[in-house]
């Protein structure tokens, strides 16, 4: 079993925040490889879905913590189906990234993100599967957390439609070196 984490903060007020393209990606990947509906798993805490690429079991969870209590719910599930850490693909933005870039990383630090500060805190390591979006970078550091939680432009969400293959593509890419 593979999983696929989409990190972002609950409620209709974060919903298109740059800090939550994790959650809008998984939605996207989801549809494109037909997976179920996402429905709210109490126990996981998550709204989940599943399906199978290449024939492969994968479950995709959009947990229903905040961005930096993202482990609560990510252990439920990792601890439940007994996955392996090379299976675990965490999806969230990176403002160190130009805007729209993505990047499939393997045991990577977290910088910034307190999504995945918390991830690799509570497993004592970074040797996990990231897809990192870029949301770019503000002007100056003290604009950072106003930023993050700033909606996406409506040019910027038109742009990311054009970016959907090469997510879909390196979803398939992590499959492939993680298998």
């Amino acid at each position: 079993m593979k999983l696929i984490v989409g990190l972002w903060n609950p409620g209709e007020k974060y919903k298109l925040n740059r800090h939550n393209i994790g959650f809008i990606v998984v939605d996207w990947v989801a549809e494109y490889f037909w997976f179920t509906q996402f429905l709210f798993n109490k126990k996981f805490n998550s709204f989940v879905c599943t399906g199978k690429i290449w024939k492969r079991p994968i479950i995709i969870i959009k947990p229903q913590t905040f961005m930096n209590l993202s482990w609560e719910a990510v252990s439920k599930v990792v601890n439940f189906y007994k996955i392996n850490l090379k299976d675990i693909l965490i999806v969230h933005d990176d403002l160190d990234l130009p805007l729209w870039k993505i990047k499939l990383k393997f045991n990577w630090s977290s910088w910034w993100h307190n999504g995945v500060k918390d991830i690799i805190k509570r497993l004592k390591t970074d040797k996990f599967w990231r897809l990192k979006i870029g949301i770019g970078r503000p002007e100056s550091k003290e604009m950072v957390v106003n930023y993050v939680l700033s909606d996406f432009k409506k040019d910027e969400l038109s742009v990311i439609e054009e970016k959907k293959q090469e997510i879909f593509k390196k979803i398939e890419e992590w499959l492939k070196y993680s298998w």
